[in-house]
């Protein structure tokens, strides 16, 4: 096999450079500086993270129309409904479509918030078998006033916990299971100020490993976050469906770190070009540049996996790569506004090579 050159730029945590990856039988090697003139005109990136996903309602899909509530809300909200009443081998079969397309389209760590408690665990376990990504997995009580010996069954099961708004929780309850997940050594993470704004203090309080939203937070809320160095995953498509603003540039101001997530695969495939596009459309006029955006899909998302070692530390999705075929000269702002999922030329995954061809299969 003769050596194989990909790419023209490389994306790394210090921007974009020139570079290439070179296959070989025996290594697979990125290289900086001038490609060779027969390397495929594309970009190299680090995988994507998909920090926030709901892979366990892709049998929901297409969500109708709604407000928050009505439609994620426990425990009567479209979602529930429909996840009481799908029979498991359909949740699966949907659920590992979706893990599929993350793969197939470069994504190589996730995290999914599963609800419906152990069984919820089960099934996504099942649909994920034989998965290449690094997953973390996080569960929740099917109901509140939960007896321990389920929260430790739970826990058993996954990585940690993955809740709802807090309002939606007696507060001993959010304590009580912030408290198991820190003993077990595991995560403890939750949405927070999505439609409306909540008490950020006892948020923190709770000690979690990041939170997810928080459009509706204030300055002074986000500034707390930054100064307790919790992460805080936005979700641009899905705060477009409910025609909310992820409001990426004032986190970024405060000083938090910022990841990308897909949310709900009811709501939005686990795409995240498609996401980093919501990203930038959403920052139009901020100067916020596609070079941040890009970040916030690879290297903060793997911040995120790692909080401050709150998460578990094998998660890295590290030497893994995504191959992006590009048109001009700008690769990154292809990237945030017309580059899609079958532009995906090729993913490399534990040192061996996808091609389009069979990604997509």
């Amino acid at each position: 096999m003769r050596t194989e050159a990909m790419g023209r730029w490389v994306l790394t945590e210090d921007g974009l450079t020139k570079g290439y990856v070179s296959i070989g039988a025996d290594e697979i090697e990125i290289c900086h500086g001038e490609a060779p003139l027969d390397s495929l005109n594309a970009v190299v990136l680090p995988s994507f993270v998909n920090s926030h996903i709901h892979i366990g309602d892709s049998c929901a899909y297409p969500a109708p129309r709604g407000s928050v509530e009505d439609i994620v809300g426990p425990p009567r909200g479209y979602k529930h409904k429909v996840l009481g009443t799908v029979p498991s081998e359909k949740k699966i079969e949907a659920m590992r479509a979706s893990a599929s397309f993350m793969e197939a389209t470069g994504t190589s760590g996730f995290i999914d918030f599963r609800e419906e408690g152990v069984r919820g665990l089960e099934e996504l376990s099942q649909a994920l078998s034989g998965c290449a990504m690094e997953g973390v997995l996080l569960g929740r009580p099917a109901g509140a006033h939960v007896p321990d010996d389920e929260i430790d069954s739970i826990l058993a099961r996954c990585d940690g916990f993955g809740i709802s708004a807090a309002r939606d929780w007696p507060g001993d309850e959010l304590c009580r299971m912030s408290e198991k997940a820190r003993e077990a050594g595991k995560a403890f993470a939750l949405h927070a100020s999505e439609c409306v704004r909540e008490d950020i203090g006892q948020i923190l309080d709770l000690k979690p490993s990041f939170l997810v939203h928080m459009v509706s937070a204030s300055e002074d809320d986000l500034r707390m976050c930054a100064d307790a160095e919790v992460p805080i995953v936005v979700c641009p498509r899905s705060n477009e469906f409910f025609g909310l603003d992820p409001g990426i540039p004032r986190l970024l101001k405060a000083g938090v770190t910022v990841a990308l997530g897909t949310d709900n695969c009811m709501i939005s495939r686990p795409d995240m070009l498609e996401e980093l596009k919501a990203s930038y459309r959403a920052c139009q006029g901020s100067g916020v540049g596609p070079d941040e955006l890009l970040m916030l899909a690879t290297f903060a998302g793997r911040k995120v996996l790692n909080a401050s070692g709150r998460l578990l530390t094998n998660r890295t999705a590290g030497a893994d790569y995504v191959v992006i075929k590009v048109r001009g000269e700008d690769p990154l702002r292809e990237l945030v506004t017309t580059a899609k999922s079958t532009d995906v030329h090729a993913v490399i995954h534990g040192g061996s090579v996808r091609r389009a061809e069979t990604c997509r299969k």
